[in-house]
């Protein structure tokens, strides 16, 4: 259950502070206080990856694509 909400967490950190955010604006520093700021640009790493970007919209395209 926690690993739920974990995820779910990250999932709106990425939706309002890197979706759409052209890149020289994302923030380096974290913008909340939960997490450190080396947590946060281990996140934006994961985030910039090729690797993950393509994972990312394969499956927003898999489920807009079920409806």
């Amino acid at each position: 259950m926690m690993r739920g909400a974990i995820k779910n967490q990250r999932y709106h950190l990425k939706k309002k502070y890197f979706n759409g955010v052209p890149a020289n604006e994302i923030r380096t520093t974290s913008p909340v206080d939960y997490m450190s700021n080396a947590q946060w640009r281990d996140l934006i790493a994961k985030w910039s990856d090729p690797k993950n970007m393509v994972r990312g919209s394969f499956h927003i395209l898999f489920l807009a694509n079920q409806f």
